[in-house]
């Protein structure tokens, strides 16, 4: 039985990511203190990246560079 990881980030991407890109992800989420990463596909962040690490978000996304635009307009 496989043990499942402590703490894992979630990390949401637009496309599937290469394999140059996986790496890099998943060592940003090592520096930072996790054993695992859950990856979601979800287009309607427009392109970009979205990750969770406990209550921290990192937001890269297309759609969340918008919102921040919107509220500084």
């Amino acid at each position: 039985m496989k043990a499942k990881a402590k703490n894992r980030a979630k990390v949401v991407l637009a496309m599937k990511a290469d394999g140059e890109t996986v790496a890099k992800i998943e060592a940003f989420v090592r520096s930072r203190g996790c054993d695992g990463v859950r990856y979601k596909i979800d287009p309607s962040i427009g392109g970009g990246i979205v990750i969770y690490i406990g209550d921290k978000v990192y937001d890269g996304s297309v759609k969340g560079r918008l919102a921040s635009v919107k509220r500084s307009v």
